[in-house]
């Protein structure tokens, strides 16, 4: 498979080749260029999956603070403030990451199903951290315990769903 910078390349040499260039000043030669940028733009974004997946990753990554925060504090490792702040950051992270995936435009890799399920995935993800966060504020550590086995019940859900889409799992 080519990456995005080979062939963005190939495409350039290719509308490289096939253009004649005019006389200088004439009209030709800008609407030759014109024309090369249009193709190098066209060609510069990333598919919908590798958006797919980096958004995954993401999401994977701030579920691991969550559950990395959320043992610690109950734990005493962590100052509640620590764990409130972090947990709140990681909620706003995941909601972002809802927004992101809700723009990556559908193709042949993604289906609306599977941007769907996964949206719902992420919400529920976030809404856990914030639960956990609520929870840390009121100091009850019991709120946590529980929460956090929640979040391993949807991480693991969101492990299934990247590995039945074809993206790497951590």
């Amino acid at each position: 498979m080519y990456t995005v910078a080979k062939r963005m390349r190939k495409i350039y040499l290719l509308a490289i080749e096939s253009v004649e260039m005019p006389e200088p000043g004439k009209l030709g030669s800008v609407i030759n260029c014109l024309l090369i940028l249009t193709l190098l733009a066209s060609c510069s974004g990333k598919t919908s999956a590798e958006d797919m997946d980096k958004e995954t990753q993401s999401i994977s990554s701030w579920v691991a603070t969550a559950n990395m925060v959320g043992d610690a504090w109950i734990r005493g490792a962590v100052p509640k403030k620590y764990a409130e702040q972090t947990l709140k950051r990681a909620t706003e992270e995941l909601q972002k990451e809802k927004s992101k995936i809700d723009k990556i435009k559908l193709s042949q890799d993604i289906s609306e199903h599977d941007k769907s399920v996964l949206l719902a995935e992420v919400l529920q993800l976030a809404n856990k951290t914030e639960e956990m966060s609520r929870a840390v504020a009121k100091k009850n550590h019991s709120e946590v315990r529980q929460k956090l086995g929640e979040l391993a019940v949807e991480k693991r859900s969101l492990n299934k769903l990247r590995k039945v889409a074809g993206q790497t799992n951590e």
